[in-house]
């Protein structure tokens, strides 16, 4: 591998080359392999030359833990020899001469993890044996033992990115339990098409209660209570009227059907259904941050694709969007109403709050 392009200074790969200390072990290795991948492609900088040189030094240059050969990695791992604490992960960071090369090496020594160390495999014995052996400047022990600190240190580092729940440093969609959450979420290729109007990760950072396939109103106010950031309160049990379905009415005569009383004979066209829907109270809040919620605002299609996709399309539900009386609107081009909606006579006045009564169905509107 050629000699280490330099960083820019005051970047974050020169703060980690000063102080490595302040360094997560992880981190500093997303940073040494990020620097490599951003380098200039040939063809975009002001020296052609440069830019081979580095487009040369990216073609022999392996992920951490995925190659063969450790001398094409972007750095040298090397572990702890030493039975000692150390009061940070990176001991250290520094270029080593390159003995099959010319030019140096990054090199990084951390005492998180490897073959010796006080919590390594090799006994205190023999690890200070080898640092014996290294003040008589016999290095060759060492050096072979570094190959497997390497390797062991690289694979490691590529569990920690593959495996670990909550990976630092990185976009959220790109941590390896995304996809799990969206699964958990029951954010299916179909959902996705009519949730449209939510932002995913919304519903991704409430897992926990969309996970539960039991919906409780208890959870749904919850939802929308971080969601909108505002008062909520549910009530269940708005009965209504359904109607039955032809199929299932009774009809009298020779050609009859469902006339068994006690098991399939009804009355009528209609049955009252209890758990019909239910009702939302969204406030108290200003006038100017109710609007969000008449018919047509982005605020109201989302409330109707969060109630759609946690209780089901058939669910009807009304809302009562609460507005505090300490800043009544009055009619003018600078302030239009709409009518039927957030508009009143203030004939006699009231104290209290204005409640303007919305009704969602299935596609959303009113």
């Amino acid at each position: 591998m050629e000699s280490e392009q330099q960083p820019n200074p005051g970047s974050l790969g020169a703060l980690l080359r000063q102080v490595p200390q302040r360094f997560e072990l992880l981190q500093a290795l997303l940073i040494l392999e990020r620097e490599q991948q951003a380098a200039d492609s040939l063809g975009t900088g002001s020296d052609l030359e440069g830019e081979l040189a580095r487009l040369r030094a990216q073609q022999t240059v392996d992920s951490l833990g995925t190659g063969s050969d450790p001398e094409r990695e972007v750095v040298r791992l090397r572990g702890p020899l030493l039975p000692e604490f150390a009061p940070s992960e990176i001991s250290s960071l520094r270029l080593v001469p390159n003995v099959k090369v010319p030019g140096a090496r990054l090199t990084l020594h951390t005492q998180v993890f490897g073959l010796g160390g006080p919590d390594g495999p090799l006994p205190y014995a023999y690890q200070e044996w080898l640092q014996q052996r290294a003040r008589n400047r016999d290095h060759g022990t060492v050096a072979f033992l570094d190959l497997f600190q390497h390797r062991l240190l690289s694979l490691m580092y590529r569990v920690q990115q593959r495996q670990r729940v909550a990976l630092p440093y990185r976009q959220p969609a790109l941590s390896p339990v995304y996809q799990q959450l969206r699964a958990l979420c029951g954010l299916s290729s179909s959902s996705v098409e009519q949730l449209t109007v939510l932002p995913e990760r919304a519903l991704i950072a409430r897992a926990g209660l969309l996970a539960n396939r039991r919906r409780s109103l208890a959870g749904f106010q919850n939802l929308l209570k971080h969601y909108f950031d505002l008062p909520v309160q549910l009530h269940g049990y708005q009965g209504a009227w359904q109607q039955i379905a032809s199929s299932d009415q009774s009809v009298l005569g020779r050609k009859g059907r469902n006339l068994t009383l006690g098991r399939n004979a009804l009355c009528g066209t209609r049955a009252w259904d209890e758990h019909a829907g239910i009702h939302i109270r969204l406030g108290p809040q200003e006038p100017r941050m109710a609007e969000r919620f008449m018919p047509g605002q982005e605020a109201h299609q989302q409330l109707a694709a969060l109630v759609a996709f946690y209780f089901g399309a058939q669910l009807r539900c009304t809302v009562s969007v609460h507005v505090t009386s300490s800043a009544i609107l009055t009619l003018g081009h600078q302030q239009p109403a709409a009518l039927g909606q957030g508009t009143r006579l203030n004939r006699v006045a009231r104290t209290g709050d204005f409640r303007i009564d919305l009704r969602l169905h299935e596609e959303g509107s009113t």
